[in-house]
């Protein structure tokens, strides 16, 4: 009987920057294109063949993406990058008359009723939250993407939600 034996994966990959937003990727060179996930633009690899480093194995790959972004992100921020918001979260304290302002709101269909029982509990929990807390609470809402997306804009409109500087949002209180 032969043994399994764990083979080193010797796969060449590309490592390289995205031309558009400078996102760090790394390609098999047997593939044709890559998109970057951050702006979607196509590269050929074909045309990054020359540009880019050639490191064997997808550990490798993953590891030196890894430096090189961080390389960028101290060039850039003069420190590692933190992976927080910008204000962190805030907890609201007026959570009464929030919830208030948001029920004397119009509901028109069933995804307004649950935007609005979401927006609801978001002011219950934060003061200012930024736009993927939204998407996040409606996905388990049930919410379509494409209606956050319509609600949003609406609900901000109505002065219910205030958009700051920061791009975070907050719920205004009556």
């Amino acid at each position: 009987m032969e043994e399994e034996v764990w083979k080193r994966d010797e796969t060449p990959y590309i490592v390289f920057g995205c031309k558009k937003c400078y996102q760090f990727m790394y390609v098999k060179e047997t593939q044709k294109t890559k998109k970057c996930l951050r702006c979607g633009r196509s590269h050929k690899v074909s045309d990054i063949k020359n540009k880019g480093e050639i490191v064997k194995g997808m550990t490798n790959a993953v590891k030196t993406v890894k430096e090189r972004q961080n390389k960028l992100a101290i060039q850039e921020l003069g420190t590692l990058p933190e992976f927080k918001s910008l204000n962190d979260f805030r907890i609201t304290k007026n959570r009464k008359s929030i919830s208030k302002a948001i029920d004397n709101c119009i509901v028109d269909n069933d995804y307004l009723h649950k935007f609005n029982k979401m927006l609801i509990k978001l002011s219950e929990m934060y003061n200012e939250f930024p736009f993927y807390i939204i998407e996040m609470m409606a996905e388990d809402y049930g919410i379509p993407d494409s209606e956050v997306k319509l609600m949003t804009p609406m609900f901000v409109k109505q002065g219910i939600l205030i958009r700051l500087n920061n791009n975070s949002y907050k719920i205004r209180i009556k």
